[in-house]
């Protein structure tokens, strides 16, 4: 299954105190004004209808951002006074959010200027809505839209402005200029079935992982599983999986949560059937877990809503996310004035209070390999070497991708066989690829199967986290340059070395080949075996609920205790550490080290696991 990329939206800086009046003495520019020179190529450029209602979210200043940071790696690392000690959202509030006093005193400013006011209780985050003349009038703006290469772009060309004491609580407005673009590098294959398989069930993840022990005495029972979504829900499609698969199949264990957002000009729909794969693969295998899904609207503000609603409610101890956007589509967006640096900062703030009210949040690392797109200003998409955002923030756990042992032959003769788990990566399938070029360049799907693979790297929007650092593989790596300028393969591509800074991911591994894939079903397609590392975020999640189903204080975020168990005798890691045969397109293994960029730790035992994990 492949990993979705969401572009989305300006993220506006904003600062500044005075008085009331909006005057050009006493007003904060609260954005950099888009400037219609800066992408080339813009047509239809019209004005905003008056009436047309826009949803803007402010992004409040954090109070004590760094003690924030302190806290999270405290309450999530054994042998720390603070350790388990997770807050609430309500204290949360307490030590970073904004009070209440400035709350309100913002909410009756918008709310006087028709506008609509929602205060999320993390005192961090503000929806407004309101019309477009009401954002003009507001900020001094001027909404237009305009075609970007057959995309819809709304921006303004005036610069957005609030009164001083307005802006000086406010880090950001997200939501005026809005450029959605929903791709992916690959689409990873899927085979199609007439229905559940013996080799594509859940379970088979247990057993694989070594689990069924752990999931004997413990079924998620308690526990809450949230998934973060942008796509519909059909409760129908997961219960028919669920029933087939032996799993207990209760629409009573699905609960939708609405988290708002506006759809930007240009979404496709996206359907549903990301979310049911990981509703179904989440709840097969913690089967008395409910699963809570945050759905929002494909676009900046749904993306910020969606995050600080499961983190506002805190009912769900484990997340995952199968959603990602490339850190080279953050830097253009940056560059043509789109998007600002301000974007991995506030989902950091965010993601950190996950990690402090000890969520465990899980995503998915991407289906690209190493490689992540990049907007050229002419509106092509090139690609690059790039992580992946959000499993580039540290306060995520990044699940990668593995192939199983598999063997058999193609249609046209070519033998496939893989001896041993190894990283997920399309160079398992280069000796067949050379045994027969004509063949898999006149199948799509196989040449699709060739160009994806686990995603991993190493971020530059995140320098790297308290818990990697000292840790032999991190910021070091080995690499093979398996494919070419036209993503062709390259066979017996040499060995390169380097050294790097910043958040290594993934963390941790599982099957997410389509070659060794799951079951997977939903009523447009059918049945089908699919893979891609967006099935393993919410394995893992399952996997948190699991454990934490026998205890009293949630797991927390996982890193921390991962990497320091990982240098123990006790590891619960099996390393994938070769530099052949081990690839994720690019990144490959680092022999006798214990991280590497392709596989992360590595594969996890998790009856082990539970047992040394604090």
């Amino acid at each position: 299954m492949k990993i979705r990329f969401l572009v989305a939206g300006l993220i506006v800086g904003l600062g500044g105190f005075g008085g009331l009046q909006a005057t050009a003495a006493t007003t904060s520019t609260v954005a950099t004004p888009y400037r219609e020179g800066q992408l080339a190529g813009l047509t239809n450029v019209k004005q905003v209808s008056s009436s047309k209602t826009v949803t803007l979210d402010l992004v409040l200043n954090t109070r004590n951002s760094a003690k924030l940071t302190q806290t999270a790696y405290a309450v999530n690392t054994a042998g720390n006074r603070q350790f388990k000690s997770y807050l609430t959202p309500k204290q949360f509030r307490q030590k970073f959010g904004q009070s209440t006093t400035t709350t309100k005193r913002l909410a009756k400013y918008f709310k006087a200027h028709k506008f609509k006011v929602t205060t999320f209780n993390d005192g961090l985050i503000m929806q407004i809505k309101g019309s477009a003349s009401a954002v003009d009038k507001t900020f001094a703006t001027k909404l237009k839209t305009a075609r970007y290469h057959g995309t819809k772009i709304q921006y303004s060309k005036k610069t957005p402005k609030l009164p001083k004491n307005v802006a000086k609580p406010i880090k950001a407005v997200v939501g005026i200029t809005n450029l959605v673009k929903l791709s992916s590098l690959a689409d990873t294959a899927s085979t199609t079935t007439d229905g559940p398989t013996s080799s594509g069930a859940p379970q088979n993840f247990l057993k694989q992982y070594n689990a069924t022990g752990l999931t004997s005495g413990n079924n998620g029972s308690g526990q809450t599983i949230g998934i973060i979504s942008f796509s519909k829900v059909n409760k129908s499609d997961i219960t028919h999986f669920w029933s087939a698969e032996g799993v207990p199949a209760s629409a009573n264990r699905i609960s939708v949560k609405s988290t708002g957002g506006m759809n930007i000009w240009g979404n496709v729909d996206p359907g549903n059937a990301e979310t049911s794969l990981d509703v179904e693969q989440a709840g097969a295998l913690a089967p008395k877990a409910k699963i809570r899904v945050y759905t929002a609207s494909l676009s900046d503000v749904g993306w910020l809503n969606a995050f600080a609603t499961a983190f506002g409610e805190n009912k769900a101890s484990t997340l995952s996310l199968s959603w990602g956007l490339s850190e080279g589509v953050l830097q253009s967006l940056n560059q043509y004035h789109v998007l600002t640096p301000l974007y991995g900062s506030i989902m950091n703030t965010l993601l950190a209070q996950g990690a402090v009210q000890g969520v465990s949040t899980f995503a998915a690392s991407g289906d690209t390999g190493a490689y992540g797109e990049e907007l050229a200003k002419n509106g092509d998409v090139d690609e690059g070497i790039y992580a992946n955002f959000p499993a580039n923030n540290p306060w995520v756990t990044a699940t990668g991708g593995t192939t199983l042992p598999v063997e058999g032959t193609l249609a046209d003769g070519a033998e496939v066989k893989i001896t041993k788990e190894r990283t997920w990566g399309g160079d398992a399938l280069f000796d067949a690829y050379a045994q027969d070029r004509a063949f898999f360049q006149k199948n799509s799907d196989l040449m699709s199967m060739l160009q994806s693979g686990s995603g991993g790297g190493i971020s530059t929007l995140y320098a790297t986290p308290q818990y990697q650092k000292g840790v032999s593989g991190v910021n070091t790596y080995n690499a093979r340059q398996y494919l070419n300028s036209d993503g062709l393969p390259q066979l017996n591509a040499s060995l390169i070395t380097g050294k790097a800074s910043g958040r290594n991911y993934p963390d941790v591994v599982a099957d997410a080949d389509p070659l060794t894939g799951y079951d997977d079903y939903n009523s447009s397609d059918g049945w089908s075996t699919v893979g891609g590392t967006s099935v393993v975020a919410p394995q893992f999640a399952a996997m948190a609920a699991v454990i934490n189903s026998d205890r009293s204080k949630r797991m927390g975020l996982w890193n921390p205790q991962l990497y320091a168990l990982a240098q123990t005798s006790q590891s619960p890691f099996t390393k994938l550490d070769s530099d052949t045969n081990n690839g994720n397109l690019y990144y490959v293994g680092q022999p006798g080290k214990t991280y590497n960029q392709a596989a992360g730790l590595g594969t996890v035992d998790f009856d082990q696991l539970a047992k040394v994990f604090k």
